[in-house]
């Protein structure tokens, strides 16, 4: 899910994945933030991570069944579940480029976002709210951060295989009274 995320938000700029610019602009955010590094204040960064949405309740499973004629079938349970993208830009253009993302992210079309998260079986749900500009310090200074939350539900599918020489279907039994 977050090789998808950032494909698609090195879309939202126009960047390739693999170049080294787009590794010094987009970062998966630490763990431990406390800890982190911290890049120079007139560098652009985006940090993202994607979190379990609690305050939404997910969809019901959907069930399906496929060669069930058969000796054998496969039984799939497919639901979406629902999850929070985090992003945070820090730097000069902070709350530019926390608008971009949101633009962009909703465009479609060939390795167009939408296009790359669809691919990775993930929707972002539509009308995120505005980002939220702040400044957070930095030592004696002031440090522009900026931070958008978009709720995304991803495809979760499990597969189960029935076992071989199963019972596809229940044997015909006439009962007689009497």
């Amino acid at each position: 899910m977050n090789d998808a995320i950032y494909r698609a938000l090195c879309s939202c700029f126009g960047l390739a994945p693999s170049s080294a610019e787009a590794s010094a602009f987009i970062r998966e955010a630490y763990q431990e933030p406390e800890n982190a590094p911290r890049p120079p204040r007139n560098t652009d960064v985006i940090y993202f991570s994607v979190e379990p949405d609690s305050s939404e309740t997910e969809s019901p499973p959907e069930y399906f069944a496929e060669g069930a004629s058969g000796s054998s079938f496969t039984a799939t349970v497919s639901k979406y579940a629902a999850w929070r993208l985090l992003i945070i830009c820090y730097g000069p253009h902070a709350a530019i480029n926390a608008r971009i993302v949101r633009s962009f992210l909703y465009l479609d079309g060939y390795n167009m976002p939408r296009c790359i998260l669809r691919k990775a079986g993930i929707r972002p749900v539509p009308e995120p709210p505005e980002p939220i500009l702040l400044h957070e310090p930095e030592g004696s200074l002031w440090r522009l951060r900026c931070d958008l939350m978009i709720r995304l539900r991803a495809e979760e599918k499990e597969t189960h295989p029935s076992r071989q020489n199963a019972i596809g279907s229940a044997p015909a039994v006439r009962v007689v009274r009497g």
